[in-house]
């Protein structure tokens, strides 16, 4: 007989919340469940639908009609362009980019290996890649050749997809890379593109400051306000680099808007802090372009609360060097909510539960709403309260993390210099 292991979360100044194994039941309902199939992406209502803008106030509807507007426009350019190069070339359908399954600056590219031929046909094929709307797409290898007529940006597909998106560190890895490129041997393209990129940045962001996850809008999820795997944090942090002249051939007034969009930003990341019966606790994966809501991504992140990618906007929002008193009180209660969120009993290695009674603690990646119980998910989308009920997303995924251990020690030397401010309820 298999034993179940049961999850418990320590509850401090609270009795222990042992959470065991829930009847089993299907999420909400969304268009793909017609399919009879378990597709890794749910395909939700539209976040940004045309009905869902005329229904807000009239103060944020022309600028909400006014950012979907210009991603139809520009997705159309890149569509167009690339119908163009595959009647030239005599093609149907786009052949994919070579896959690689990360891309990222890496301690080894010291300033000597990018000084050599290895670096700069790496920087080629970058610029290739570049989308017509200036961005680019993920896990593509830019160690083979430049991109061809009718070669798609994107490696997993032939489809329209993730073209162009800032999911798994693109657009800002290839905008980093171009800039230390640069920095070895000056070359105005790298400049020009990183520029090109920039643009591209400021054209995905929201109204409201935050960043969906693809753009040009492609739908579904992929609209919504990604924290997930550090999307707006990374663009967040590009920024703040160009905004304080880390980038020299950044033009001036480049570093300004950069500046305005980290201010915006960081409203954002305030502003989706989800409460609890009027407490704030952390954030979701991704959240609601409108209502800034926590909602769900792919079929096994379901809407809930995230440990790992909380403890890492924290992170940033206690590196601010002059924080206001909306982000004091958003730190403070964060770490609050962590610090009784703690798994306690388990460890968690090669992503594999076991009982080890005083490891340290461990924070599951997502917590329902409500309850604050660690929740899981195949790709059945039925929300599990029992790690050993996973199969096909048992591995390939981590469900705990250690994150918010570093963030919380950093927190005491924060809290010194930014107390609570006294009129502010958390």
């Amino acid at each position: 007989m298999k034993m179940r292991i049961p999850v418990r979360v320590a509850l401090i100044g609270a009795a222990w919340l042992t959470v065991g194994c829930a009847p089993m039941r299907a999420q909400t309902a969304d268009s793909m469940a017609k399919l009879g199939v378990n597709p890794t992406e749910r395909d939700t209502t539209p976040l940004l639908g045309d009905a869902r803008i005329a229904a807000l106030p009239a103060e944020q509807r022309a600028g909400w009609q006014a950012y979907v507007a210009r991603s139809r426009a520009l997705r159309a350019a890149d569509q167009a362009l690339m119908a163009a190069e595959l009647r030239a070339a005599g093609l149907e359908k786009m052949t994919r980019a070579p896959y690689v399954h990360d891309f990222e600056v890496l301690p080894s590219m010291t300033p000597q290996w990018f000084a050599g031929d290895s670096a700069q046909r790496m920087a080629s094929v970058i610029l290739s890649f570049q989308t017509p709307s200036g961005g680019w797409s993920k896990h593509v290898d830019f160690t083979k050749q430049p991109r061809q007529p009718g070669q798609s940006y994107f490696s997993e597909t032939a489809d329209w997809q993730y073209i162009a998106t800032i999911d798994n560190s693109s657009t800002t890895e290839e905008m980093r890379f171009l800039a230390r490129a640069d920095s070895a041997r000056p070359d105005a393209r790298y400049r020009d593109t990183f520029v090109r990129g920039l643009g591209y940045l400021h054209a995905a962001q929201f109204p409201n400051g935050c960043w969906p996850q693809v753009y040009p809008l492609q739908g579904g999820y992929h609209d919504a306000a990604t924290f997930n795997d550090d999307a707006i944090l990374n663009v967040a942090a590009l920024l703040r680099d160009v905004g304080a002249g880390r980038y020299p051939f950044v033009p001036e007034a480049e570093r300004a808007a950069a500046r305005a969009s980290v201010d915006r930003a960081v409203e954002c990341i305030v502003a989706s802090q989800a409460r609890e019966g009027g407490k704030l606790t952390v954030w979701g994966q991704q959240h609601d372009p409108l209502t800034l809501e926590p909602t769900s991504a792919r079929r096994y992140e379901l809407t809930s609360l995230t440990a790992q990618e909380s403890a890492d906007l924290l992170r940033f929002l206690m590196s601010l060097p002059e924080p206001n008193p909306r982000v004091v009180t958003s730190v403070h209660a964060a770490v609050d909510w962590l610090r009784h969120n703690a798994v306690e009993g388990y460890s968690y290695e090669n992503q594999v539960l076991t009982p080890r009674p005083g490891a340290p603690p461990l924070w599951a990646r997502m917590y329902e709403i409500g309850s604050n119980r660690p929740i899981f998910s195949n790709r059945d989308a039925v929300k599990l309260y029992d790690w050993n009920q996973l199969t096909d997303r048992r591995t390939g995924y981590n469900w705990f993390t250690t994150a918010p251990a570093g963030v919380i020690s950093r927190y005491a030397r924060w809290a010194a210099r930014h107390p609570l401010p006294a009129t502010t309820a958390r």
